[in-house]
């Protein structure tokens, strides 16, 4: 997980880490980072989709049968 967050852009490194690790409320990110709550939403989405990405082939499904 580690080497993942690390793989995020700056910008969506620094809101997911003081969203998804810290806990830190969108309001009080928008604050420290002088960013918008939208723009703070904006990047955790983008930040969360390429962590998805990113993290997707380590859960991937092996031989499930049906």
């Amino acid at each position: 997980i580690d080497t993942a967050i690390n793989r995020l852009p700056e910008g969506f490194r620094e809101t997911y880490v003081l969203a998804d690790v810290e806990g830190l409320p969108n309001a009080e990110i928008a604050d420290m980072l002088h960013l918008s709550v939208p723009a703070v939403k904006s990047r955790l989405h983008r930040a969360r989709l390429r962590m998805r990405e990113l993290l997707a082939p380590h859960f991937a499904e092996v031989g499930v049968a049906s």
